[in-house]
């Protein structure tokens, strides 16, 4: 408090002088305390802005946080798709394969058989090519003793005639 801009009086201070002097001072704190609300108020406003700002920003930072997660989550079960696909083609492929390789054991046994087959009826052929041939070679052996029989000028000679060996 400034006490030279307070007028004295005779008792003290002028009543009147020191009414000036609190309107003057409430006037002045008055206009202070507008000033520091405009201020507030502009501050709290750019507070307020920056505020909505950054909300707008957390806005789009969740958009976009959400849309990444979600083209992650496309991407993982697409990963997994695709191995289950994978292991579906695999099984699938091991199947044919054996069933595959089945089918060729089976054709092979079969052929196998056809095979034993054939060598049985050769076996079969050759052996009765081979009585055939004994038979053969028997009769021609008779015949030649025969033929020789009749050959021969006396009878009794003939019976001292070496006989030829069977060719077996």
């Amino acid at each position: 408090m400034k006490t030279e801009a307070l007028k004295t009086g005779f008792w003290g201070y002028k009543k009147f002088s020191v009414c000036q002097y609190i309107t003057a001072m409430e006037q002045e704190f008055s206009a202070k305390l507008l000033e520091q609300d405009e201020e507030s108020r502009a501050l709290l406003e750019q507070e307020r802005q920056r505020s909505q700002a950054l909300e707008e920003e957390l806005n789009a930072l969740r958009e976009q946080y959400e849309a990444q997660r979600s083209e992650q989550l496309l991407i993982a079960n697409t990963l997994v798709e695709a191995q289950r696909y994978a292991e579906s083609l695999k099984a699938e492929s091991e199947a044919r394969a054996q069933e595959a390789e089945q089918r060729l054991q089976e054709e092979l046994a079969k052929r196998e058989q056809e095979l034993e087959q054939y060598a049985e009826r050769l076996n079969q052929l050759r052996e009765l090519f081979r009585s055939m041939l004994q038979e053969m070679d028997g009769s021609a052996e008779h015949l030649l003793l025969q033929l020789q029989d009749i050959k021969a000028p006396d009878r009794n000679i003939s019976l001292f005639c070496r006989k030829p060996e069977l060719v077996v």
